[in-house]
């Protein structure tokens, strides 16, 4: 018995691929965050606010006092809020793609489709430095909020001072990149028990490190076996770490995260699909014209900084 496909099946067929054949390479963060799925519409996680203590004293003395670390239990919404793009094709287009051929009518929803894929991973991928958690930012709080709120996944830093990160800023008058901030930057985090695994930043800024590096370093170039003259760097890194240019990262800033306690959480429900990690869909939605039909793609993404105080740090107001 032949098994019967419905258009939007067959479409989200599509979504696959063309998410399959993104390079992600081109959103970095995107790219390098770890990914999970969930399908509740809340995400939950405790933190440990500290408040234990120990003593010294007398191995003939009797235990009377304890204490505990307090563990705060941590949430943020998901599911609520999506990123997504819309599109139209004109039924007379399907038509005339139908009877060129099968190839031709997959190229026409290809098309719109690999659109609203790239769309929606460029918003994603600029939600996750900026996002507010509103409806407009697909519901994702980014990294500035995260880091800059006084209450972050329901727990107040006023509250539970341990659970504040570390901001190296100059009440928004920028300043020129130097060792000394980094350094600084890097004490900071390590003062607060934390680390870091990358630096993310804008293109920009990377320039000027790579002229502030050459400036302070002494470097003699190997002989190298080739008709090429190259310049340039291969890489650039502080600490071991690498910096990494995100044309999508907010200016003046370089953002320190210990990705091991970052994750991209999408949302699962009965018409996404697992690509990449992130959980896609595509539907169909009535038009008013009756020459037309219309389709959204979308994605419910979520932010999660496991641990905000150790694994996300700021340098800013940089030029």
């Amino acid at each position: 018995m032949a098994t019967i496909v419905s258009p939007v099946d067959a479409l989200m067929l599509l979504v696959q691929e063309e998410v399959a054949q993104t390079p992600l390479d081109m959103y970095p963060m995107v790219s390098r965050l770890q990914k999970r799925t969930i399908s509740q519409r809340q995400l939950k996680w405790n933190i440990n606010a500290g408040g234990a203590t120990a003593v010294g004293e007398a191995t003939t003395a009797d235990v009377t006092t304890f204490s505990d670390d307090d563990y705060v239990p941590a949430t943020l919404p998901i599911g609520e809020s999506r990123i997504r793009h819309s599109f139209t094709i004109q039924k007379e287009l399907i038509a005339e793609a139908r009877t060129a051929g099968r190839g031709a009518l997959r190229d026409l929803f290809a098309a719109d489709i690999r659109s609203g894929v790239r769309i929606c991973l460029e918003k994603l991928q600029t939600d996750i430095y900026t996002g507010t958690g509103s409806d407009a930012t697909g519901g994702v709080f980014g990294l500035q909020t995260a880091q800059t709120a006084t209450t972050y996944a329901n727990i107040s830093g006023t509250t539970y001072t341990r659970w504040t990160s570390f901001i190296n800023a100059n009440a928004g008058t920028n300043r020129a990149l130097s060792l000394a901030l980094l350094t600084a930057t890097e004490t900071g985090i390590y003062r607060k028990g934390g680390n870091f695994s990358a630096i993310y930043t804008t293109p920009e800024i990377v320039a000027t490190y790579k002229a502030l590096f050459a400036a302070q370093a002494n470097i003699q170039p190997a002989a190298i076996p080739t008709q090429t003259a190259d310049l340039g760097y291969t890489g650039v890194a502080f600490a071991g770490r690498p910096i990494i240019q995100d044309p999508y990262a907010p200016a003046n800033r370089l953002f320190f995260v210990d990705e091991r306690d970052l994750y991209l959480y999408t949302y699962a429900q009965n018409n996404t699909s697992s690509q990449q990690g992130m959980q896609f869909a595509i539907g169909q939605i009535p038009a008013a014209n009756p020459d037309a039909e219309r389709y959204v793609v979308y994605v419910k993404p979520q932010l999660q900084v496991f641990n905000r105080a150790k694994a996300l740090a700021q340098l800013a107001d940089i030029t």
